[in-house]
Protein backbone atom coordinates (compact mmCIF):
# COMPACT_ATOMS: atom_id res chain seq x y z
CA UNK A 1 0.00 0.00 0.00
CA UNK A 2 1.40 3.28 -0.76
CA UNK A 3 2.23 5.40 2.07
CA UNK A 4 0.04 8.53 1.99
CA UNK A 5 2.44 10.34 4.45
CA UNK A 6 4.97 10.76 2.16
CA UNK A 7 5.22 13.06 -0.62
CA UNK A 8 5.83 11.14 -4.02
CA UNK A 9 9.37 11.07 -5.28
CA UNK A 10 9.94 13.93 -7.93
CA UNK A 11 11.72 12.49 -11.33
CA UNK A 12 12.75 14.18 -14.12
CA UNK A 13 11.25 12.97 -17.78
CA UNK A 14 12.78 10.50 -19.29
CA UNK A 15 11.41 8.83 -22.40
CA UNK A 16 9.06 11.74 -24.05
CA UNK A 17 8.85 10.48 -27.89
CA UNK A 18 6.48 10.77 -30.43
CA UNK A 19 6.10 8.48 -33.09
CA UNK A 20 4.29 10.36 -36.28
CA UNK A 21 1.66 8.95 -37.62
CA UNK A 22 2.05 7.52 -41.47
CA UNK A 23 -0.66 8.64 -43.84
CA UNK A 24 -2.98 6.37 -45.72
CA UNK A 25 -4.49 7.77 -49.16
CA UNK A 26 -8.09 7.48 -50.22
CA UNK A 27 -9.59 6.81 -53.07
CA UNK A 28 -9.31 9.65 -54.62
CA UNK A 29 -5.96 10.86 -53.32
CA UNK A 30 -6.47 12.47 -50.21
CA UNK A 31 -4.43 12.22 -47.35
CA UNK A 32 -5.30 10.63 -44.45
CA UNK A 33 -3.54 10.15 -41.22
CA UNK A 34 -4.49 8.04 -38.61
CA UNK A 35 -3.30 8.39 -34.96
CA UNK A 36 -5.13 5.35 -33.60
CA UNK A 37 -4.08 5.44 -29.95
CA UNK A 38 -7.49 6.03 -27.89
CA UNK A 39 -9.53 4.01 -25.43
CA UNK A 40 -12.54 5.35 -25.43
CA UNK A 41 -14.86 4.56 -28.46
CA UNK A 42 -14.56 8.50 -29.45
CA UNK A 43 -13.25 10.06 -32.62
CA UNK A 44 -12.16 13.03 -34.29
CA UNK A 45 -12.14 13.82 -38.13
CA UNK A 46 -10.24 16.90 -39.00
CA UNK A 47 -10.11 18.92 -42.59
CA UNK A 48 -7.19 21.15 -43.25
CA UNK A 49 -8.23 23.05 -46.55
CA UNK A 50 -6.07 25.14 -48.00
CA UNK A 51 -7.00 28.98 -48.39
CA UNK A 52 -7.16 31.50 -45.57
CA UNK A 53 -6.98 35.23 -44.25
CA UNK A 54 -3.56 35.52 -46.82
CA UNK A 55 -6.27 34.36 -49.93
CA UNK A 56 -8.93 36.59 -49.39
CA UNK A 57 -9.79 38.67 -52.42
CA UNK A 58 -11.69 40.44 -49.76
CA UNK A 59 -11.57 40.95 -46.02
CA UNK A 60 -13.65 38.50 -43.56
CA UNK A 61 -14.00 35.94 -46.84
CA UNK A 62 -12.39 33.20 -44.75
CA UNK A 63 -13.35 33.98 -41.23
CA UNK A 64 -17.63 34.19 -42.47
CA UNK A 65 -17.02 30.60 -44.57
CA UNK A 66 -15.38 28.74 -41.27
CA UNK A 67 -17.82 30.56 -39.24
CA UNK A 68 -21.35 29.81 -41.96
CA UNK A 69 -20.51 26.39 -42.55
CA UNK A 70 -22.49 25.12 -39.42
CA UNK A 71 -25.41 26.68 -40.65
CA UNK A 72 -26.15 23.93 -42.78
CA UNK A 73 -25.58 22.88 -47.04
CA UNK A 74 -27.79 22.09 -49.95
CA UNK A 75 -29.20 18.91 -48.10
CA UNK A 76 -29.58 19.76 -44.63
CA UNK A 77 -31.20 23.07 -42.99
CA UNK A 78 -29.49 24.80 -40.18
CA UNK A 79 -31.89 23.28 -37.95
CA UNK A 80 -31.43 19.92 -39.13
CA UNK A 81 -27.53 20.04 -38.85
CA UNK A 82 -28.39 21.43 -35.19
CA UNK A 83 -30.74 18.19 -34.33
CA UNK A 84 -28.34 16.08 -35.65
CA UNK A 85 -25.19 16.94 -34.12
CA UNK A 86 -27.48 16.94 -30.46
CA UNK A 87 -28.90 13.70 -31.03
CA UNK A 88 -25.42 11.73 -31.65
CA UNK A 89 -23.38 13.64 -29.53
CA UNK A 90 -21.40 15.04 -32.24
CA UNK A 91 -19.80 19.12 -32.29
CA UNK A 92 -18.80 20.46 -35.18
CA UNK A 93 -16.26 23.24 -35.54
CA UNK A 94 -14.30 25.66 -37.97
CA UNK A 95 -11.75 27.96 -37.51
CA UNK A 96 -9.69 30.23 -40.01
CA UNK A 97 -5.97 30.01 -40.05
CA UNK A 98 -3.43 32.71 -42.06
CA UNK A 99 -3.24 30.08 -45.22
CA UNK A 100 -5.91 27.22 -44.26
CA UNK A 101 -9.12 26.92 -42.89
CA UNK A 102 -9.16 23.71 -40.40
CA UNK A 103 -12.73 21.94 -39.83
CA UNK A 104 -13.63 18.98 -37.55
CA UNK A 105 -16.55 16.67 -36.09
CA UNK A 106 -15.84 15.00 -33.12
CA UNK A 107 -18.18 12.10 -32.43
CA UNK A 108 -19.39 8.62 -30.77
CA UNK A 109 -17.60 5.87 -33.45
CA UNK A 110 -20.99 4.13 -32.77
CA UNK A 111 -22.86 7.35 -34.13
CA UNK A 112 -19.93 8.06 -36.82
CA UNK A 113 -21.58 6.98 -39.80
CA UNK A 114 -25.05 9.30 -38.92
CA UNK A 115 -23.16 12.61 -38.47
CA UNK A 116 -20.33 12.05 -41.18
CA UNK A 117 -23.04 12.00 -44.42
CA UNK A 118 -24.33 15.47 -42.92
CA UNK A 119 -20.32 16.53 -42.35
CA UNK A 120 -19.27 15.71 -45.78
CA UNK A 121 -22.33 17.59 -47.21
CA UNK A 122 -21.85 21.07 -45.22
CA UNK A 123 -18.31 21.07 -46.51
CA UNK A 124 -18.38 19.85 -49.93
CA UNK A 125 -22.16 21.94 -50.46
CA UNK A 126 -22.36 24.72 -47.97
CA UNK A 127 -25.69 26.60 -48.13
CA UNK A 128 -25.02 30.13 -47.00
CA UNK A 129 -28.51 31.45 -45.80
CA UNK A 130 -28.76 34.76 -45.89
CA UNK A 131 -30.49 35.17 -42.42
CA UNK A 132 -27.96 33.39 -40.79
CA UNK A 133 -25.49 35.41 -43.05
CA UNK A 134 -26.71 38.66 -41.84
CA UNK A 135 -26.92 37.65 -38.20
CA UNK A 136 -23.15 37.20 -38.67
CA UNK A 137 -22.52 40.34 -40.13
CA UNK A 138 -24.23 42.20 -36.83
CA UNK A 139 -22.14 39.60 -34.65
CA UNK A 140 -18.82 40.89 -36.51
CA UNK A 141 -19.65 44.46 -36.47
CA UNK A 142 -20.35 44.28 -32.83
CA UNK A 143 -17.37 42.61 -32.16
CA UNK A 144 -15.08 45.03 -33.89
CA UNK A 145 -16.46 47.98 -32.04
CA UNK A 146 -16.20 46.17 -28.39
CA UNK A 147 -12.08 44.91 -29.53
CA UNK A 148 -12.08 48.73 -30.69
CA UNK A 149 -12.88 49.63 -27.15
CA UNK A 150 -9.74 48.07 -25.73
CA UNK A 151 -6.73 49.76 -25.42
CA UNK A 152 -5.16 45.95 -25.74
CA UNK A 153 -6.43 45.75 -29.23
CA UNK A 154 -5.30 49.05 -30.24
CA UNK A 155 -2.02 48.75 -29.42
CA UNK A 156 -1.53 45.14 -31.10
CA UNK A 157 -3.18 46.63 -34.22
CA UNK A 158 -1.23 49.76 -34.10
CA UNK A 159 2.13 47.50 -33.09
CA UNK A 160 1.17 45.18 -35.95
CA UNK A 161 0.87 48.30 -38.65
CA UNK A 162 4.75 49.14 -37.91
CA UNK A 163 5.67 45.48 -37.77
CA UNK A 164 4.01 44.34 -41.33
CA UNK A 165 3.44 47.68 -43.02
CA UNK A 166 0.27 49.53 -42.98
CA UNK A 167 -1.22 47.84 -45.82
CA UNK A 168 -0.76 44.13 -44.81
CA UNK A 169 -3.17 41.76 -43.93
CA UNK A 170 -2.28 41.31 -40.41
CA UNK A 171 -2.84 44.80 -39.75
CA UNK A 172 -5.75 45.27 -41.26
CA UNK A 173 -8.47 46.93 -38.66
CA UNK A 174 -11.68 45.41 -40.08
CA UNK A 175 -14.43 48.55 -40.06
CA UNK A 176 -18.26 48.37 -41.22
CA UNK A 177 -17.26 49.07 -44.97
CA UNK A 178 -15.17 46.03 -44.80
CA UNK A 179 -18.16 43.75 -43.39
CA UNK A 180 -20.92 45.39 -45.73
CA UNK A 181 -19.31 44.90 -48.64
CA UNK A 182 -19.29 41.15 -48.31
CA UNK A 183 -21.73 39.22 -49.76
CA UNK A 184 -23.00 35.40 -49.75
CA UNK A 185 -22.04 35.39 -53.23
CA UNK A 186 -18.13 36.58 -52.14
CA UNK A 187 -18.37 33.62 -49.39
CA UNK A 188 -19.59 31.28 -52.16
CA UNK A 189 -16.91 32.11 -54.48
CA UNK A 190 -14.24 31.50 -52.01
CA UNK A 191 -15.05 27.99 -50.64
CA UNK A 192 -15.48 27.51 -54.43
CA UNK A 193 -12.67 27.86 -55.30
CA UNK A 194 -10.87 26.76 -52.59
CA UNK A 195 -13.09 23.70 -50.82
CA UNK A 196 -11.37 20.69 -53.43
CA UNK A 197 -9.97 17.23 -52.68
CA UNK A 198 -6.66 18.39 -54.27
CA UNK A 199 -6.40 21.29 -50.85
CA UNK A 200 -7.14 18.44 -48.14
CA UNK A 201 -5.15 16.74 -45.51
CA UNK A 202 -7.31 15.11 -43.40
CA UNK A 203 -6.82 13.51 -39.55
CA UNK A 204 -8.54 10.97 -38.02
CA UNK A 205 -7.82 10.77 -34.34
CA UNK A 206 -9.05 8.37 -31.38
CA UNK A 207 -9.63 4.58 -31.12
CA UNK A 208 -10.10 4.11 -34.90
CA UNK A 209 -10.87 1.19 -36.91
CA UNK A 210 -10.74 -0.09 -40.15
CA UNK A 211 -15.03 0.65 -40.08
CA UNK A 212 -13.87 4.48 -39.00
CA UNK A 213 -11.63 4.53 -42.22
CA UNK A 214 -13.97 3.43 -44.71
CA UNK A 215 -16.10 5.28 -43.70
CA UNK A 216 -14.33 8.69 -44.24
CA UNK A 217 -13.42 6.64 -47.94
CA UNK A 218 -17.03 6.31 -48.47
CA UNK A 219 -17.86 10.08 -47.86
CA UNK A 220 -14.82 11.84 -48.74
CA UNK A 221 -12.80 9.67 -51.41
CA UNK A 222 -15.49 10.04 -54.31
CA UNK A 223 -15.63 13.49 -54.64
CA UNK A 224 -13.71 14.13 -57.58
CA UNK A 225 -10.72 15.88 -58.24
CA UNK A 226 -8.25 16.79 -61.20
CA UNK A 227 -7.26 20.62 -60.40
CA UNK A 228 -4.30 22.13 -59.20
CA UNK A 229 -3.08 22.48 -55.63
CA UNK A 230 -3.46 25.72 -54.43
CA UNK A 231 -0.16 27.82 -54.01
CA UNK A 232 -0.03 28.98 -50.41
CA UNK A 233 0.21 32.79 -50.40
CA UNK A 234 2.63 34.36 -48.44
CA UNK A 235 2.28 38.40 -47.94
CA UNK A 236 5.83 40.25 -47.92
CA UNK A 237 6.60 42.80 -44.40
CA UNK A 238 6.97 46.17 -45.41
CA UNK A 239 7.49 47.65 -41.94
CA UNK A 240 7.59 51.54 -41.24
CA UNK A 241 10.51 53.15 -40.27
CA UNK A 242 9.13 54.19 -37.19
CA UNK A 243 9.76 52.55 -34.31
CA UNK A 244 7.64 53.48 -31.48
CA UNK A 245 3.71 54.90 -32.26
CA UNK A 246 0.95 55.97 -29.52
CA UNK A 247 -3.05 55.20 -30.02
CA UNK A 248 -4.50 57.61 -27.97
CA UNK A 249 -8.23 56.23 -25.96
CA UNK A 250 -9.39 58.76 -24.09
CA UNK A 251 -10.38 58.24 -20.73
CA UNK A 252 -8.18 55.16 -20.70
CA UNK A 253 -8.16 54.09 -16.84
CA UNK A 254 -5.20 51.85 -18.03
CA UNK A 255 -2.44 51.81 -21.14
CA UNK A 256 -1.31 48.69 -23.01
CA UNK A 257 2.20 48.03 -24.38
CA UNK A 258 2.69 45.37 -27.27
CA UNK A 259 6.23 44.58 -28.45
CA UNK A 260 7.25 43.00 -31.52
CA UNK A 261 10.92 42.26 -32.41
CA UNK A 262 11.53 39.80 -35.87
CA UNK A 263 13.21 36.36 -35.64
CA UNK A 264 14.46 33.36 -37.20
CA UNK A 265 12.09 30.78 -38.99
CA UNK A 266 11.00 27.58 -37.68
CA UNK A 267 12.95 25.87 -40.02
CA UNK A 268 15.93 28.00 -38.48
CA UNK A 269 17.89 25.29 -36.45
CA UNK A 270 18.04 27.52 -33.65
CA UNK A 271 14.05 28.54 -33.38
CA UNK A 272 13.69 25.71 -30.55
CA UNK A 273 16.40 27.17 -28.39
CA UNK A 274 15.00 30.96 -29.47
CA UNK A 275 11.57 29.71 -27.34
CA UNK A 276 13.48 27.92 -24.89
CA UNK A 277 15.05 31.64 -24.03
CA UNK A 278 11.82 33.16 -24.78
CA UNK A 279 9.95 31.46 -22.16
CA UNK A 280 12.48 31.75 -19.78
CA UNK A 281 12.02 35.71 -20.39
CA UNK A 282 8.28 35.59 -20.19
CA UNK A 283 6.45 32.57 -21.03
CA UNK A 284 5.50 31.14 -17.97
CA UNK A 285 4.32 32.53 -14.37
CA UNK A 286 7.84 32.28 -12.86
CA UNK A 287 9.31 34.00 -15.91
CA UNK A 288 11.76 36.67 -15.33
CA UNK A 289 9.44 39.60 -16.63
CA UNK A 290 6.55 38.53 -14.02
CA UNK A 291 8.91 38.03 -11.01
CA UNK A 292 10.74 41.55 -12.05
CA UNK A 293 7.09 43.39 -12.79
CA UNK A 294 4.83 41.93 -11.39
CA UNK A 295 6.02 40.66 -8.23
CA UNK A 296 9.03 43.10 -7.47
CA UNK A 297 7.95 46.36 -9.08
CA UNK A 298 4.07 45.49 -8.45
CA UNK A 299 3.60 47.55 -12.45
CA UNK A 300 1.10 44.91 -13.38
CA UNK A 301 -1.02 42.04 -13.43
CA UNK A 302 0.53 40.06 -15.72
CA UNK A 303 2.93 40.56 -18.47
CA UNK A 304 3.64 37.36 -21.68
CA UNK A 305 6.60 36.99 -23.82
CA UNK A 306 6.18 34.41 -26.65
CA UNK A 307 7.73 33.32 -29.84
CA UNK A 308 5.18 33.13 -32.71
CA UNK A 309 6.15 30.97 -35.72
CA UNK A 310 3.99 31.44 -39.06
CA UNK A 311 4.95 29.47 -42.58
CA UNK A 312 5.62 33.39 -43.49
CA UNK A 313 8.30 34.03 -40.73
CA UNK A 314 8.82 34.13 -36.89
CA UNK A 315 8.61 37.25 -34.22
CA UNK A 316 9.10 37.82 -30.50
CA UNK A 317 5.95 39.19 -28.91
CA UNK A 318 6.08 40.77 -25.38
CA UNK A 319 2.48 42.25 -24.06
CA UNK A 320 1.24 44.08 -21.35
CA UNK A 321 -1.45 46.25 -19.81
CA UNK A 322 -0.38 48.39 -16.94
CA UNK A 323 -1.21 51.62 -14.70
CA UNK A 324 -1.09 54.36 -17.14
CA UNK A 325 1.81 55.99 -14.58
CA UNK A 326 3.79 52.52 -15.36
CA UNK A 327 3.73 52.48 -18.88
CA UNK A 328 7.54 53.31 -19.65
CA UNK A 329 9.09 52.00 -16.68
CA UNK A 330 7.32 49.06 -17.34
CA UNK A 331 8.98 49.20 -21.01
CA UNK A 332 12.42 49.98 -19.57
CA UNK A 333 12.25 47.30 -17.03
CA UNK A 334 11.32 44.95 -20.53
CA UNK A 335 14.41 46.18 -22.18
CA UNK A 336 16.73 45.60 -18.68
CA UNK A 337 15.68 42.19 -18.93
CA UNK A 338 16.55 41.18 -22.08
CA UNK A 339 20.22 42.84 -21.70
CA UNK A 340 20.58 40.69 -18.63
CA UNK A 341 19.68 37.90 -20.46
CA UNK A 342 22.75 38.74 -23.28
CA UNK A 343 24.90 39.68 -19.84
CA UNK A 344 24.77 36.78 -17.49
CA UNK A 345 24.61 33.45 -17.49
CA UNK A 346 21.50 31.54 -16.49
CA UNK A 347 21.87 29.65 -13.06
CA UNK A 348 20.68 25.70 -13.18
CA UNK A 349 18.02 26.35 -10.74
CA UNK A 350 16.15 28.66 -12.63
CA UNK A 351 17.12 26.77 -16.62
CA UNK A 352 15.63 23.19 -15.12
CA UNK A 353 12.41 25.08 -13.91
CA UNK A 354 12.20 26.38 -17.51
CA UNK A 355 12.99 22.47 -18.84
CA UNK A 356 10.06 20.90 -16.73
CA UNK A 357 7.72 24.07 -17.74
CA UNK A 358 8.52 23.28 -21.36
CA UNK A 359 8.86 19.12 -20.97
CA UNK A 360 5.46 19.18 -19.09
CA UNK A 361 3.76 21.14 -21.92
CA UNK A 362 5.70 18.42 -24.56
CA UNK A 363 4.14 15.47 -22.18
CA UNK A 364 0.54 17.03 -22.21
CA UNK A 365 0.69 16.34 -25.79
CA UNK A 366 1.00 12.24 -25.58
CA UNK A 367 -2.07 12.37 -23.29
CA UNK A 368 -4.67 11.62 -25.96
CA UNK A 369 -5.14 10.52 -29.01
CA UNK A 370 -6.54 14.38 -29.96
CA UNK A 371 -3.60 16.05 -28.15
CA UNK A 372 -1.14 13.90 -30.51
CA UNK A 373 -3.45 14.83 -33.93
CA UNK A 374 -2.51 18.60 -32.50
CA UNK A 375 1.23 17.80 -33.33
CA UNK A 376 0.03 16.35 -36.82
CA UNK A 377 -2.01 19.38 -37.58
CA UNK A 378 0.62 21.85 -36.62
CA UNK A 379 3.52 20.57 -38.98
CA UNK A 380 0.73 20.97 -41.79
CA UNK A 381 -0.09 24.57 -41.09
CA UNK A 382 3.16 25.43 -40.00
CA UNK A 383 5.41 23.15 -41.76
CA UNK A 384 7.24 22.16 -38.79
CA UNK A 385 8.57 18.90 -40.11
CA UNK A 386 7.62 15.69 -38.51
CA UNK A 387 10.55 15.36 -35.96
CA UNK A 388 9.47 18.42 -34.83
CA UNK A 389 8.59 17.22 -31.40
CA UNK A 390 11.07 15.04 -30.53
CA UNK A 391 13.25 17.98 -31.63
CA UNK A 392 12.26 19.80 -29.00
CA UNK A 393 12.91 17.41 -26.05
CA UNK A 394 16.17 17.14 -27.18
CA UNK A 395 16.98 20.71 -27.56
CA UNK A 396 15.80 21.32 -24.35
CA UNK A 397 17.42 18.26 -22.55
CA UNK A 398 20.51 19.65 -24.02
CA UNK A 399 20.40 23.46 -23.46
CA UNK A 400 23.04 25.10 -21.31
CA UNK A 401 23.62 28.20 -20.11
CA UNK A 402 25.97 29.20 -22.28
CA UNK A 403 24.08 28.53 -25.26
CA UNK A 404 21.08 30.67 -24.03
CA UNK A 405 23.16 34.02 -23.42
CA UNK A 406 24.80 33.37 -27.19
CA UNK A 407 21.12 33.29 -28.61
CA UNK A 408 20.28 35.95 -26.05
CA UNK A 409 23.15 38.06 -27.46
CA UNK A 410 22.54 36.72 -31.64
CA UNK A 411 18.59 37.43 -31.77
CA UNK A 412 17.25 39.57 -29.19
CA UNK A 413 17.96 43.60 -29.24
CA UNK A 414 15.97 45.67 -26.92
CA UNK A 415 16.35 48.68 -29.52
CA UNK A 416 14.77 46.39 -32.41
CA UNK A 417 11.64 45.96 -30.83
CA UNK A 418 8.70 47.44 -32.66
CA UNK A 419 6.56 49.32 -29.81
CA UNK A 420 2.64 50.67 -29.99
CA UNK A 421 0.91 52.20 -26.29
CA UNK A 422 -2.57 52.41 -25.98
CA UNK A 423 -3.99 54.91 -23.45
CA UNK A 424 -5.09 58.34 -22.60
CA UNK A 425 -2.65 60.45 -24.24
CA UNK A 426 -3.02 63.24 -22.18
CA UNK A 427 -2.41 60.93 -19.41
CA UNK A 428 0.28 59.08 -21.12
CA UNK A 429 2.39 62.79 -22.13
CA UNK A 430 2.13 64.04 -18.61
CA UNK A 431 3.99 60.70 -17.03
CA UNK A 432 6.31 61.01 -20.29
CA UNK A 433 9.02 58.93 -20.17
Amino acid sequence: MVDRSKCPELRSFEDLRFDYPSHVTLSNGIPLYVVDNGDQEVNKLEIICRGGLLDEEKPLQAMALASMLVHGSDEYSSSDVAEILDYNGSYMNAVSQDNFIHVSISSLNKNFGEVLPVFSSIVQRPSIPEREFEVLKTQVKGAYKTACEKVKYLSQMACRGLYFGENHPFSHIICDEDVDCLSVEDVKCFHARYFKPENYVMILSGKIGEKEKRLVDEYFGGEKTGGKQALLCAVERNPSSDKEVMVNKDGALQSAVYMIQEAVPRSHPDYIKLRILITALGGYFGSRLMQNIREDKGYTYGINAMLVGRRCGAKIVITSECDTEYTYPLISEVKKEIRRLQDELMDAEEIDTVKNCMLSDLAKTLDSPFSMASCVSSNILYATGEDYFNRQVKDIMAITPEELRRIAKTYLNADKFYTAIAGDEKQLKLYGE
